[in-house]
């Protein structure tokens, strides 16, 4: 029984996550957040007016609201309100500001909870914003606060709630309406140490509306450079055929040269989830310098190597799912040969003796998640179903090192950034991989990534190296 019991509460657990994951999985991703929450708050009254752009939305829903006896059940009528902007470019943050939820309480309701007035009433309610887009819809659940209000000596209550959405992104251009659901409302005496608030769930009356807004998405325009400043010109990244057909020859002769302790830091932008994660220092292994002289004057040929092997600590990421579920997990990045190996092999091309190219593959996987602070059981293979291929290239010198990294203004289209592939093996009592594919992967290279690499001759105890004896990174500069 008691081992009955305990697959029962993890059961629990994960259908209390995916309760909070499963409405807002919308396949492709209409939607996805940009940010955290906002740092703006909301006052009661009147908003502010909107600025050039935006547009003041109001709409008016009726519910039916059981309230315990002797009140019961009440018809309220219940007001949303909000500035927006008019249109949005894709991919850029949609913000909802000023967002309001009023009503009048009836007057037999409140002296119910409330039966002294002085002490006046407070709670919240919780409504699901829906955002449709062509045949796709994500719900937005969206807590309100209701301060403190006096009761009046007779008559109804008008109490209004405020809440803030953090901003979203549309990544598809067209038309985004946004409905409102029916709210659970929860009130209580505003006096201290009053017993908690009893949650009441309205339905909303057949027969209405209840689009707040809808926004027009559209595609940004294509960059132009300015005339009076041009664009600088890209790195001299070779050309696909050349840099991956790098064809040594027989007759040359290799020198290698041990290089001194490499540290190295890494962080990944992934877009869907607009996160960051940044990996703890490590070092390079192994890390070698192979230049192939020709004879017969031993003339160093192009490219040559900088080779060796790394391994990069599990680290915990914090990021809101979907745009709006708070979410923390640990992420890692591992070799191909994961189940045997710990090692990720490096391995690049140094053109002239300055410009780095490379390209590397790692699987990622995800474990011990958070959704709003309950577990999500992802299990200990959860990870992408083909690895993860990076291509980075940047400034890079054979003895101090360098940042070789994606971007997305590069002139190849496999250095702009990386695709996240679809998760598997995710869920050890739920099927959770199409959650985590619908939440984090992209088949586009839309991700990024940077490495920096500094090479320490100091690193070094003994004749070993011992990255205790490191100093920190210096900050570098973006490129």
């Amino acid at each position: 029984m008691p081992e009955s019991r305990g697959r029962t509460t993890r059961r629990r657990t994960t259908f209390a996550a995916l309760a909070v994951l499963a409405a807002l999985s919308i396949g492709t991703g209409a939607l996805t957040g940009v940010s955290s929450a906002s740092t703006e708050t909301s006052t009661p009254g009147a908003p502010p007016p909107p600025s050039a752009g935006e547009q003041q939305v109001s709409k008016d829903v009726v519910l039916d609201c059981p309230f315990a006896a002797p009140a019961g059940s009440q018809q309220i009528t219940l007001t949303a309100s909000a500035t927006v902007p008019a249109t949005v470019q894709v991919g850029s943050g949609l913000k909802f500001r000023s967002l309001t939820a009023s009503f009048l309480l009836p007057h037999t309701v409140a002296t119910q909870l409330v039966p002294t007035s002085s002490d006046g009433i407070r709670g919240g309610l919780t409504l699901d914003l829906t955002a449709h887009q062509g045949d796709k819809h994500a719900a937005i659940p969206i807590p309100f606060t209701i301060a403190a209000t006096p009761l009046p000596e007779n008559g109804d209550i008008k109490l209004t709630a405020t809440a803030d959405l953090p901003e979203q992104a549309i990544t598809v251009p067209g038309k985004v309406s946004f409905d409102l659901g029916a709210p659970t409302i929860a009130l209580k005496s505003a006096a201290e140490g009053a017993a908690e608030a009893t949650p009441v769930a309205c339905t909303l009356l057949p027969d209405q509306t209840t689009t707040l807004t809808s926004i027009l998405a559209t595609q940004a325009p294509a960059a132009t450079p300015s005339p009076d400043k041009p664009k600088p010109p890209p790195a001299p990244t070779p050309p696909a055929a050349e840099r991956d057909a790098v064809t040594p020859k027989d007759d040359g002769f290799p020198l290698v040269t041990p290089l001194n302790y490499v540290q190295v830091t890494a962080t990944s932008s992934i877009y869907r989830l607009g996160a960051t994660v940044a990996s703890s220092k490590t070092g390079v292994l192994n890390g070698s310098w192979t230049v192939i002289l020709d004879p017969p004057d031993y003339i160093p040929r192009d490219p040559s190597t900088i080779s060796g092997v790394v391994g990069f600590r599990p680290v915990t990421a914090t990021f809101l799912g979907f745009g709006f579920v708070p979410v923390t997990a640990t992420v890692e990045f591992l070799p191909v040969d994961y189940r045997n190996s710990q090692l990720i092999d490096l391995t690049g091309q140094l053109w002239g003796g300055v410009h780095l190219t490379t390209r590397v593959q790692v699987m990622a996987r995800m474990s011990n998640a958070k959704v709003n602070g309950v577990p999500l059981d992802l299990g200990p293979d959860c990870v992408t179903a083909k690895p993860v291929s990076l291509n980075l290239s940047g400034k890079y010198n054979a003895t101090t090192g360098g940042i070789i990294s994606t971007d997305p203004n590069s002139p190849d289209p496999d250095y702009r950034g990386f695709a996240l592939p679809p998760f598997v093996h995710c869920g050890t009592t739920e099927p959770l991989s199409p959650l985590l594919t619908g939440m984090a992967s992209t088949a586009e290279n839309l991700n990024q990534a940077k490495v920096v690499n500094v090479n320490f001759v100091e690193c070094a105890s003994n004749k070993f190296p011992d990255h205790t004896k490191c100093k920190p990174i210096p900050d570098t500069p973006p490129r």
